[in-house]
Order: C-alpha cells, then structure tokens, then sequence
C-alpha cells in the first residue's frame, strides 16, 4: 500500500472515530473544497488534494448514505454484519458520483468531444508496404520490451522514481542501439549510425566529431502553461529515465561533452519534477549529487533556474496548407548537427489521431501551436499534405535526425496525458514497458501505430494519411525551406503488420525481402500467457455495468458483467471460475467467459478473482480489489 493512500486511509478511520461535531465539519468542509477548487478547473480532480478531499467527501456522505440504507433496508442485518467504523469509511458515492460525473475531467471533456465526429472502424490492410526504406539497415525498427523497466502497481505519479528501473531502461536502450546497428558493442553500433547517417547526407563517411552537436526533442505537451513548472500530476510526458538513459549512450560510448547536448521542447515548458530527476544522478536523495549539470534545458519561457529560453533564428519552415503558413526554427535546432527524436506511444483527442514521432515535431518551432491546428486537422483526409511530412522532410529538422526512439514504457489509450494499460499480448494489463529505435521515421510510426491500433484505442484511417503522405509525398507539395526545391522522394516506409504471426516474429512485416519494414523484437523470454480481467477495469467507476470514467479506484454501482479474456493460449480452456471474496460463485465453460454480478451485496471493498483451467492441471489466475453497493 503507498503511503499517500495509508495518509487517506488513516485520516478516514481517525474521522470516523469523532461522533461529534469534527466529523461533521470535515466532512462538509471537504465538499465544499472540492467544489470550489474542481468546478472553475476540471482537471484539478487528479490533484492529490483533490484525490484527499474526494476520500473524505465520501466517507461522509457514505455515512448519511448507510444510515439510511440502514433504516430501509433492516438496521438490524446491518448492524450484525458491519462495524459503524467501516460504515462510516465504506466509498459509496451517492451526491458526490453525480458532482464528478457531471464535471468529470480531460477525459470526459475528450468524449464529449469526440462525440461531434463519427469514427469510422476500419482493419488495416497488412504487408502492403509503400515507400522507400531508410536507415543502415533500411526500414529496420527494433522494439525492446522488458516488464522490469516499470512497477505494474504504481506508488504515486508515474515518473517517481520508485516506478521507474534506471538500470533496465540503461540496458534496454543498449539493446535496441546495438540491434538497430547490427552491432556487438555500443561503440561499434554508433559510429555505424553515425557513419550512414553522415554518408547519405552528402558529408561523408565520418563517425561523430568532437565539438558537433546534438538536440533531443523531448514531448512536453501537457506543459503548456507557466505554472506547469509547479505542478505535478500524472499527465503522460517525457520519462526522465528514458532520457537519462539515453545521455549515457551519448556521453560513455559516443563521446559526446554535456555542453554539446540540449534538451528541448520549443513550445512547452520543462516542469520542475523532470529537470531535477535528470539534472540529478537520482532525486530525491540527500545530498543531491549533479550528473548532468552542463547540458542546456531550454524550453518556451526560461523562467526557472537551470532553464534556458528557446531563441528565435531567421529560419522558418514553411507548411504546404496554401495559407503561406510558416513558423520560425530556434537556434538548438538550427545550430545541431544532429537530432534525437524521442515520441512517446500516445493518442491524441484530436479526430481520434495520434502523436508520434512526426507530431512530436510540433514543439520545434518558436510560436504557439495552434495555428496548426486546422492544417492538421485537414490532412486527416486522405491524400491532403500533412504538417507531419512538412517537418520530417524540413533540412533542419526531420534531415538532421540520426534517430527517432520511441518512449513506450507508460503508453495512453483515450487521450494524450492519461496513462492507461495495455491488455493485448504480451502485455496481459500490465504498462507497455517498451523502447522503439529505428532510423526510418516511417517505419517506426508504423509500428507504433499498429501497437495502439492492435490494442484497441483504434485511432481513425485519417491520422495515418501522413504517413502515407511521407512515404510516397504528393507531388509539387512541400517545400519546407521554401526554396523552390519540392520533396520528391520517399521518407520511409509504411506498412502494417500481420496479426496471423506471433508478435514477436519478423513475419509480422514483410522485411528487406519484401520491401517492407524490418522488424526485429527482443524480449520474448519474459512473454507468458495471461488471463485478465476486462471488465470492470482497475481505476475506474461503474453504474448499472456502464463504464463512466476513471476514478482512482474501482466503484461498482448495481449489477455488472464480469467479463474476461485469455491471451496467448493455444489449447482447450477447461473452465473459467469466478470468485468473490473467494467463494466461488460461478464458472464458465463455453467462451465469452463472463459472470453477471447481480447479488445483493453488502456496501464494502471485495476482491474478484478469475481462474482459468486449461492442459494437463495448468492455471491462469487474476484478481482486483472493487467497493461495490
């Protein structure tokens, strides 16, 4: 149990154990906090305040809740069966459910959103690549997945350093620089990149000189106001660790000095908890040891200390919406001789699209993003220019990448902050604990792509035009230094993969013979099958078996399906058996293997567990904690 929710849990139990006046002014002085703070600001729900005031809200409104379900439904029965203390902390949600629901959060906000467009389903044609392959090896995208990299069952924001496995992240990053490569040793695999990289940009066969510099692009986008210096929620942004780990690629095996290195993101600004947890060898700790003290953090303001200002140059890039729209480049990025690209595996709300590593690009320039906006929003028609390929195909900025690595470790499903498991194989609900490397920005968005598609989250047909758009550019379209120079030539390879062969085979994409994307895998050793449990999912609140929103913890309100699914398991399922509070209740012998919940049930916390049978005695099993009335 994490010590923020033993501090709730503690307060609740002291709380109830006032009969007085104490209990009820706790009570309503949390609800009118709540109120106050999370109307005008719906987002402040996930603040750990408000997660405290919520905690206490309920507690007391469960007790008027229980008292007079005591008086309708048998004091008598009740009194039997429950302590008054756990009547008192019992989560029920009555008049605080219908407050939350009705202001909800980002996440609400987003469906409500959504809901003005129609999303079209659609299955992606497999292994029809188009396109040219780019890269050392060309198309070749490696995809590095280790469960160890982060804890299933968090304690606390995400980017704590408790959830996060500096050492694993170190060696999962060495993995994919030396498969990319084909190389036995970092050094070795670096000064091949480096090599080809600088060869087929007209700079000849050269390793990386000393003095030359290097920008990594990090995602930010959830940082986009002055107080974000401040604020520490569990929006999905840059992973310090990742980036942590890949400045110890940079600096121990290519020989890069830190003063040669700048982190950015142009149009956010670098909150405070990933500045220190990068700029320090670990943090919190005492004393705090600096390990990256001369690299340059610039961000859109420069307002903290350690943070530099983005600085305007004269270049700009120009964008193929024929608005004559163009935006101006800083000087990191224009004064680097090389970028690293760092995207994260995410969604966007935007018309159900994607950010990866051709929107990423969105914070390399000087002013706001918004401007942008409806070019973007237009190339979700097929066939339209995408600002995407406009910035990939810009000299200073898709022409300087000597790598685009792609951040998979915490991957979001519905949205572009909020952090979300994986249930597909091999991930069986648990983070998606992975790296992406390729040298192809094409390729590697493509198989990014596929992840989230595959999983569910099915971003729409349009938010792949860009790379259709990158692969095989429209003709006489983009000219991002506009110099009369028009891209005429592929920037990678697109292609989707084949879900008939085992995810961690290169059959999945047709490779080098086929033209395709060359797809190399590592980690199968830690793949297993799993059973899960679907519904109801962890974190979020149920009435009447309908999903509402993500909450914190799993509320149940009324009768629900419990529904499941098994992963990766070829043989016959015997059976599937539920529990509750381990009294079996039911099992399932035909697929779908589902359970409707529907007892009368005493308002309390229980815990659901699923058994699956299967071969010769062999067993899957899952299990969640839910309150449920």
């Amino acid at each position: 149990m994490s010590k923020h929710h033993k501090n709730k849990t503690n307060l609740l139990v002291k709380l109830s154990s006032h009969q007085g006046i104490l209990f009820h002014l706790a009570g309503i002085a949390a609800i009118i906090w709540f109120l106050v703070r999370v109307l005008p600001r719906p987002d402040r729900i996930r603040y750990p305040c408000q997660q405290m005031s919520i905690s206490v809200a309920i507690g007391y409104i469960a007790f008027w809740s229980l008292l007079w379900s005591a008086i309708f439904h048998g004091l008598g029965l009740w009194i039997r069966r429950v302590k008054y203390k756990t009547a008192a902390v019992a989560p029920i949600i009555l008049v605080v459910f219908v407050l939350i629901f009705s202001i909800s959060s980002n996440v609400y906000a987003v469906n409500e959103q959504q809901e003005k467009y129609t999303l079209t389903l659609w299955d992606p044609i497999p292994n029809e690549p188009i396109g040219t392959p780019r890269g050392v090896n060309p198309g070749r995208v490696v995809w590095v997945w280790n469960p160890d990299a982060t804890e299933e069952d968090l304690n606390g924001f995400w980017w704590a350093k408790q959830n996060n496995n500096q050492l694993v992240l170190d060696q999962m990053i060495s993995e994919g620089i030396k498969n990319l490569a084909g190389a036995e040793t970092e050094e070795e695999a670096w000064e091949i990149l480096f090599k080809h990289f600088n060869l087929v940009n007209g700079n000849g066969e050269i390793d990386y000189q000393p003095g030359e510099k290097i920008a990594i692009k990090i995602n930010l986008n959830n940082c986009y106001q002055i107080f974000s210096y401040f604020t520490k929620d569990n929006d999905r942004d840059a992973s310090p660790y990742v980036v942590k780990a890949i400045l110890h690629q940079l600096l121990y095996y290519v020989g890069v000095e830190q003063k040669d290195i700048t982190i950015y993101d142009a149009s956010r600004v670098m909150p405070n908890w990933f500045y220190r947890r990068v700029y320090y060898k670990e943090y919190p700790a005492s004393p705090l040891v600096p390990e990256f003290p001369d690299i340059h953090y610039v961000d859109a303001s420069g307002l903290m200390p350690g943070r530099e200002k983005v600085q305007p140059t004269p270049e700009k890039i120009y964008f193929a919406d024929e608005t004559g729209l163009y935006r101006t480049l800083p000087s990191c990025v224009v004064d680097a001789n090389y970028i690293i690209n760092i995207p994260l595996l995410k969604r966007h709300p935007i018309d159900f699209g994607v950010t990866l590593s051709g929107k990423n690009y969105f914070g390399t320039w000087i002013e706001p993003v918004n401007a942008v906006h409806n070019y973007h929003r237009a190339a979700f028609l097929e066939g339209n220019p995408a600002p995407q390929t406009d910035l990939l195909a810009h000299n200073d900025v898709g022409g300087k990448t000597i790598l685009y690595m792609g951040d998979g470790t915490f991957p979001t499903k519905k949205d572009h902050r909020t952090i979300d498991k994986f249930e597909m194989y091999p991930f069986n609900n648990d983070w998606t604990n992975s790296l992406f490397f390729s040298q192809d920005p094409v390729a590697i968005d493509s198989v990014m792509y596929d992840f989230l598609h595959t999983e569910g989250t099915n971003p729409c047909e349009g938010s792949q035009n860009y790379l259709h758009q990158s692969a095989e550019p429209n003709p006489d379209t983009y000219d991002p230094e506009n110099d009369g120079i028009y891209l005429s030539s592929s920037l990678g390879v697109h292609e989707h993969w084949e879900k008939a062969y085992d995810i961690f085979s290169p059959n999945r994409y047709l490779g080098t013979s086929g033209n395709g994307i060359d797809f190399v895998a590592i980690g199968e050793e830690y793949a297993s099958p799993g059973i899960l449990i679907t519904k109801p999912k962890m974190d979020y609140l149920y009435i009447n078996g309908e999903e509402i929103f993500r909450l914190g913890t799993t509320f149940i309100i009324g009768n629900i399906e419990i529904t499941t699914k098994i992963n990766e398991i070829d043989e016959e399922i015997e059976k599937v058996e539920f529990y509750i509070n381990d009294e079996l209740l039911a099992n399932a012998t035909e697929p779908p293997y589902v359970y409707l919940w529907s007892e009368q049930q005493i308002a309390m916390r229980y815990t659901i567990k699923v058994i699956a049978y299967y071969g010769e005695g062999d067993t899957l099993v899952k299990e969640i904690p839910v309150w449920k009335i």
